[in-house]
């Protein structure tokens, strides 16, 4: 659903406002999103961990401790950062990409930083609760549904013709805002009403530094992992034109359809992988990573399929200009195919403990993919992009394959026939 309402989000925002317009409202967004790296400090994984943990152990006081120390933490960092991206916008919109006209867009951005972050821990912390439901929709759908009506909203008021083309930048990016900023106070709401927050008493006992000794690996991993994901946006923002960005960013959003179902089983998986290795049953463990890649597999091979034969056709739905990333779709659906299966290999590593070699995967991975990006998109433009990020997905997953065999001797791989070559190899 939420893969879904996004592409339905990129499809109104493209027909009725233009591909500039989704152009512009992607760099600022994901501009945004790397401030949020650094304000949310990685504790929405941490959050993760803890709350699944104490969860399954039945103590609702660590829960609620965890969670109003890690929102203390994210206030001091996340504020101060909203406030430096708020000063530099000149500065990135003159001197870095060289388009005036986006620097109050920018701006907007440092004040949603910390509602962004604080999301963020929300809805992880509801996974760790096992409320699957309320994961799902903040993460996935919330902010793609706001923007969909809204956008729509916009359309019917201007009597159901294409908005003027000196508003469509500025509304695209407000009705992104007010849509983070809408899925910020509902996804607080669901978290202190799933989680009882007022009717649970904790004591102060657990420390800062415990949580933080999970946080910041993953503040550095989730630094690295932006760039591996959206290095290729800003590097094609700075070379490329508005337009470039629109086109490879719906580009992106359709090959994302291939993964649904690898979103879909990483939710309920990661509470699930942290509670059989706290048991120590490695040979359940082994059984539930089959089976959910097995499943990842098989549902998502079709998707493939009709992608790869069928590019443009499905591009042109955007508009006649988003056939020129045909070629870039069928590259990306490659890289995602190969990222399923391999199944849930990041969080598996995390949850079990392995976050530092998680870690040190991504900062290899990510320093191959902004070389790749520097070289590839001055030169081929979305084409570029779409390859840096395909082989990037490749080699990530080949490496973490080879890591979680290593260090938990479980092979997460799935194609039909596999077995059959275990029993070989036995």
């Amino acid at each position: 659903l939420g893969t879904g309402l996004g592409f339905t989000a990129t499809l109104v925002t493209t027909r009725y406002y233009g591909a500039d317009a989704l152009g512009v409202a992607t760099l600022v967004f994901v501009i945004l999103n790397f401030a949020n790296i650094i304000g949310k400090a990685g504790l929405e994984t941490a959050g993760l961990r803890f709350v699944s943990e104490y969860q399954t152990h039945n103590k609702p006081e660590r829960v609620k401790e965890i969670y109003i120390k890690a929102v203390l933490i994210i206030l001091c960092v996340s504020i101060p950062v909203g406030a430096v991206l708020y000063f530099i916008a000149p500065y990135l919109a003159n001197n870095i990409y060289h388009k005036p006209y986006l620097e109050s867009f920018i701006r907007s951005q440092g004040f949603l930083v910390t509602p962004l972050a604080l999301s963020y821990l929300n809805w992880e912390c509801l996974r760790g609760l096992k409320k699957v439901g309320w994961y799902m929709f903040y993460n996935s759908v919330s902010l793609y549904l706001f923007i969909t009506l809204f956008m729509l909203g916009v359309f019917w008021y201007y009597g159901g013709v294409k908005v003027p083309v000196q508003l469509r930048d500025s509304i695209t990016v407000n009705v992104q805002n007010i849509s983070i900023f809408l899925t910020f106070v509902f996804s607080t709401i669901a978290w202190l009403s799933s989680s009882k927050f007022f009717k649970v008493k904790t004591e102060f006992t657990i420390q800062y530094k415990v949580l933080l000794n999970v946080a910041i690996p993953m503040l550095l991993a989730g630094s690295i992992f932006f760039i591996q994901n959206w290095m290729a946006t800003l590097v094609l923002g700075k070379y490329g034109t508005d337009k470039d960005v629109g086109i490879f960013n719906a580009v992106t959003k359709i090959a994302s359809i291939s993964s649904i179902f690898l979103y879909a089983i990483n939710s309920i998986s990661a509470p699930k992988f942290t509670e059989l290795f706290s048991k120590n049953d490695n040979a359940g463990l082994q059984k539930f990573v089959t089976k959910s890649t097995m499943m990842i597999f098989f549902t998502s091979l079709p998707v493939l399929f009709i992608f790869c034969l069928f590019p443009g056709y499905i591009l042109s739905y955007f508009g006649p200009e988003f056939r020129l990333g045909a070629a870039s779709l069928v590259i990306m659906t490659i890289g995602q195919f190969l990222s399923m299966m391999s199944g849930s290999v990041g969080y598996l590593l995390v949850m079990t403990g392995y976050q530092k070699v998680y870690q040190n995967i991504i900062t290899f991975t990510s320093i191959i993919n902004i070389i790749l990006c520097f070289i590839l998109i001055p030169v081929y433009g979305i084409l570029g992009a779409a390859i840096a990020n395909a082989v990037t997905v490749g080699l990530w997953n080949f490496i973490a394959v080879a890591a979680i065999k290593k260090k938990l001797n479980i092979l997460t791989v799935y194609f039909p026939g596999i077995d059959y070559l275990r029993r070989l190899n036995s």
